[in-house]
């Protein structure tokens, strides 16, 4: 780390110093709605590690993930913090994310210190390294310094958004608000505090005063080009309850090279619009002891080519402990289905290869994916079987092929299904997201999405 990013601890100790009342003042106040955030604001995501050629990392890397959003006990990945499922059922994103993430650009403190952070529907604390930090990942900008901020400020145990923290993660010390996620891949721990943030990479980005964000000064993992994470989840800490932000929407390009994809806020975020728009219900888990912050829609139903699969309530649905059920997450890169959904899609496909013209399966195992198929001289997997899948209230998405399967090596001889078998819980993750204008309803409790030419948002 260089020494021109860090302070001494008598430095820091002066700086918190004079901040008690300040910290006191903001950690009793509700999440609050800015004049600014009802008139909606935009902000631009960019896509680590472009396709195809990533897809073995990001499967590496959500299996890691994974472990931190299962709300199921698998007997593996279990956290070593707490042995409560409900708290399980709690825990914010991975340290680790990587290839096949979003970023989009931060601003916290004035003056203001830019960063790239990791976009995250699937959690809720916002957070980036923090001087004074003990054991940190590298990062392409400067650590945020509390000291230089004159708006900085700790929060106190007894502030509402310390006590959102999940009890298990949470203690008090000196500073204030201490948390330390521990997962059985990685770990971040540091301290609540409240400053002021900006969301977007222009000029014209809107800054909020009073943010509450988590300053990491020990983590384990690689963010791979961010220094932090954004949390868009449903929960009390989250980004878009603390500006009362009641919608949000983006829409993720498949092509890299395209440019930036865009992600509107509040007012700007408008219904999604056009022949192919489908909204569902957003669920909330039925256990109230396991109401994680994720965006949890109801799964009735896949159709493989011609073939509708026997699915039924229980096949992606809630157990009566809280367990299962399907969430959209931007922050996993592939799709996974609960092992007896996954079977059903698996052997659709297997059965129905001949009419593809893929007749050869080879081993996923290089590729860290399970159904492969050698493709041919010609390449072609356009002829794969059509993926449908099928939502409560009617909506039903029909998946453009290269969002569920696609070539896995450069010179395009092996095709994949980018769709996973789970213990836990399903997650859509983003690849099956993409070309899609997507939209999270939290005041009208609905999902929303059309396909649509994500430059012209």
């Amino acid at each position: 780390m260089e020494k021109k990013w860090m302070k001494t601890s008598d430095d820091m100790a002066c700086k918190l110093a004079l901040l008690p009342i300040a910290a006191v003042l903001i950690g009793l106040l509700p999440p609050a709605t800015f004049a600014t955030s009802n008139h909606g604001f935009r902000a631009t995501l960019t896509r680590v590690h472009p396709y195809p050629g990533n897809y073995s990392a990001a499967a590496r890397r959500d299996g890691r993930r994974l472990a931190s959003l299962s709300i199921a006990d698998t007997g593996r990945a279990r956290v070593r913090t707490s042995s409560s499922s409900s708290q399980r059922g709690l825990l914010q994103a991975l340290v680790e994310n990587g290839a096949g993430a979003y970023h989009m650009t931060l601003s916290v403190g004035t003056p203001s210190l830019a960063f790239p952070a990791v976009l995250d529907t699937g959690s809720d604390l916002t957070w980036t390294q923090c001087a004074l930090c003990t054991a940190c990942f590298a990062q392409p900008t400067p650590l945020f310094d509390p000291a230089a901020s004159s708006t900085f400020s700790t929060l106190p145990c007894a502030s509402p958004h310390c006590q959102a923290l999940p009890s298990a993660f949470r203690s008090c010390n000196a500073t204030g608000c201490a948390y330390d996620y521990r997962y059985t891949v990685g770990f971040t721990a540091g301290y609540l505090a409240a400053d002021t943030l900006a969301v977007g990479d222009d000029a014209a980005a809107p800054f909020f005063p009073g943010v509450v964000f988590g300053c990491s000064t020990a983590n384990g993992g690689d963010m791979d080009g961010a220094s932090g994470i954004v949390g868009l989840g449903r929960g009390a800490l989250s980004l878009v309850s603390q500006l009362g932000v009641g919608r949000f929407s983006y829409c993720l390009r498949s092509d890299a090279d395209a440019g930036a994809s865009p992600i509107l806020f509040g007012a700007l975020a408008a219904n999604v619009t056009g022949g192919g728009a489908q909204s569902t219900p957003l669920l909330q888990n039925p256990v109230p002891g396991r109401r994680a912050p994720y965006y949890y829609v109801n799964l009735t139903g896949v159709t493989v080519g011609q073939t509708e699969l026997p699915v039924t309530s229980g096949t992606f649905g809630f157990t009566a402990a809280g367990d299962g059920g399907v969430i959209v997450d931007s922050g996993t890169t592939l799709t996974y289905l609960a092992e007896a959904g996954y079977a059903m899609v698996r052997e659709a496909f297997v059965s129905q290869s001949q009419a593809a013209g893929l007749t050869t399966t080879v081993s996923g195992e290089p590729y860290d994916l399970d159904l492969c198929f050698a493709a041919g001289a010609a390449g072609d997997v356009g002829t794969v079987p059509r993926l449908v899948v099928r939502f409560a209230g009617g909506a039903e998405y029909d998946v453009p092929w290269r969002s569920y399967f696609d070539f896995v090596d450069e010179g395009g001889s092996v095709a994949c299904l980018l769709v996973l078998p789970t213990r836990g819980v399903s997650v859509i993750g983003n690849v099956m997201q993409m070309d899609m204008h997507v939209l999270y309803d939290l005041d009208g409790g609905t999902f929303s999405f059309a396909p649509a030419d994500c430059a012209s948002l």
